[in-house]
């Protein structure tokens, strides 16, 4: 589970979490079933608007299955 409310994700946030996992976009997006348009529209959404919950929801759980269990392109320890 997300340790932050999918209502209150910051979409630049977690593009950062996902470069620090060392994921390019297509394997990140594929990982969370989504598309890798989708997963732009997400990541370069500004904090004045809104955006997919759904989107939010299934990368906030990739990211965290991810953190859990780095994989070996992760170039940032947390």
């Amino acid at each position: 589970m997300s340790s932050v409310d999918d209502a209150r994700r910051e979409p630049k946030g977690d593009h950062n979490r996902r470069l620090s996992l060392g994921m390019d976009p297509d394997r990140f997006a594929d990982l969370a079933g989504i598309s890798v348009e989708e997963l732009r529209r997400y990541e370069l959404s500004s904090p004045d608007q809104d955006y997919d919950r759904a989107i939010a929801a299934r990368v906030a759980v990739t990211l965290d299955q991810l953190e859990g269990n780095p994989p070996p392109s992760q170039s940032v320890r947390n």
